[in-house]
């Protein structure tokens, strides 16, 4: 007798495990995967727009890689691929701003966070 009680309760829980995950992953699926964000900006070491942007990515907590094109022979190759025509040119997940067109940059950054 006792053995048919546990034999009931082993298969009521394997029946119901299997629909708590279904459950659990239909709440996830409405939830949104972002990329990950990733800033590059390209600028020389006395752009006083770059040092704005410096400033700004700082105080909102914005992580980003900085490229000086006047010491990088390589970060100026890839500036001039992006169209750089002046600095900073700020390319938020491969989409280039040239300038510092604070608006425009946080309204991209907040697609990724």
């Amino acid at each position: 007798m006792l053995g048919r009680m546990i034999l009931a309760l082993a298969l009521a829980f394997a029946a119901t495990a299997p629909l708590s995950a279904l459950a659990a992953g239909e709440a996830n699926a409405g939830a949104e995967t972002r990329p990950a964000l990733e800033v590059i900006m390209y600028s020389t070491a006395t752009c006083t727009y770059c040092q704005k942007a410096r400033q700004w990515f700082s105080s909102h907590q914005v992580a980003w890689d900085e490229r000086d094109i006047e010491t990088s022979a390589t970060a100026q190759k890839q500036w001039k691929e992006l169209g750089g025509v002046g600095t900073p040119l700020v390319v938020v997940n491969g989409k280039p701003f040239q300038g510092f067109m604070e608006s425009a940059i946080e309204a991209e950054i907040a697609k990724y966070r």
